[in-house]
Formats: structure tokens, C-alpha cells, sequence
């Protein structure tokens, strides 16, 4: 097995997956504050702050987002090995080529749409319905900013399954 690359794409992805984590990590710790500050300010003053559902699903949004890179390289998005886990050697890096393939093809393709959606909104001044008439551009922007780290993880996945001799975790599936 091969050392992975550490070149300057390999080194910007883990610089910017480290940041996507943490912003990830603290639009939950946002979203959990907000949420608590909004139900003790009905429960005990009978008050609203009349946004923060729409803010918590800004956050959501961020959170999910920007959680992307970070749950590919740490293995946690769902998968399948049934048929991996049987292949060795060229067999399995071919499948392996094939998935980050379709699965670059498909991020490529959604972030596209993304990026378009926030020039729209820019373009056109969307805001939200809501009271506070958020710009809908700012959790456009997150979305596609999220999607393109996303890509950037699968270029760096696909030089590490063409260099590397395993680079997709293997999962937690057994063959029988």
C-alpha cells in the first residue's frame, strides 16, 4: 500500500474540512442555543423572538452542508460494501474509480444548480418570507460553498483510489 498524496489539493482539503467541520459543529451548538434561549422565552416570559425557527433551519442547512467533506473522508456517509468487500486488487479499485466517478458526477452536477440558485437570488434580491427577510443568498451561498468543498473531497478521494492501493474506508460490513 502506498502513501497517500500530500499534495498542495491533499493539504487544502484537509485545511478546509478542518474549518468546514468546525463551522458544521457550531451551527449545531447555535442552532441548540437558539432553539433553548426561543423555549424558555415562551415558557417563562410568553414571548417569541418570531425567528428562530427559520434560523435554526439556516443552521440545519449549514450544519448538513458543510458536514458533507468531513463525513466522506471520515467514512460516515451510508454505503453498501456487499459487493466491494468481495473484490480484491484491480477489480475493487476499478469499482472504486467508478464510484467517486458517479459520485463526482453528481455533485458536480447539483452544485451547479446551487451556484445558479444563489446568482438568481442575488440577482433578483430574494429574501425570505419570514419577519426577518433574510437575503435567501446567504444559505444559498452555504449550500453551494458546501457542495463545492464536497467536490474538492472527491478529487482528492479519486487521486487517493487511483494512487493508493485502499483509499474508500472499508465500512463496517462482513462478508460471510
Amino acid at each position: 500500500m502506498q502513501a497517500p498524496p500530500r499534495g498542495p489539493l491533499a493539504a487544502a482539503a484537509a485545511g478546509l474540512r478542518a474549518v468546514a467541520m468546525a463551522t458544521s459543529g457550531a451551527a449545531v451548538v447555535g442552532m441548540m442555543a437558539l432553539v433553548t434561549f426561543e423555549v424558555l422565552l415562551r415558557t417563562f416570559a410568553n414571548r417569541s423572538t418570531l425567528v428562530a425557527d427559520e434560523m435554526a433551519g439556516y443552521l440545519l442547512v449549514a450544519m448538513t452542508f458543510l458536514g458533507l467533506a468531513p463525513s466522506l473522508r471520515g467514512g460516515a456517509f451510508i454505503r453498501i460494501d456487499t459487493y466491494r468487500a468481495r473484490l480484491r486488487g484491480g477489480a475493487r479499485r476499478l469499482l472504486d474509480v467508478a464510484l467517486v466517478t458517479l459520485a463526482l458526477a453528481y455533485a458536480v452536477t447539483v452544485d451547479w444548480y446551487l451556484w445558479g440558485l444563489l446568482a438568481g437570488s442575488w440577482r433578483l434580491g430574494t429574501t425570505s418570507i419570514q419577519v426577518s427577510r433574510t437575503p435567501l443568498w446567504i444559505p444559498q451561498a452555504v449550500m453551494a460553498v458546501g457542495g463545492l468543498l464536497l467536490i474538492v473531497e472527491l478529487l482528492v478521494e479519486m487521486a487517493l483510489v487511483i494512487i493508493a492501493e485502499e483509499a474508500l474506508p472499508a465500512g463496517d460490513s462482513t462478508v460471510a
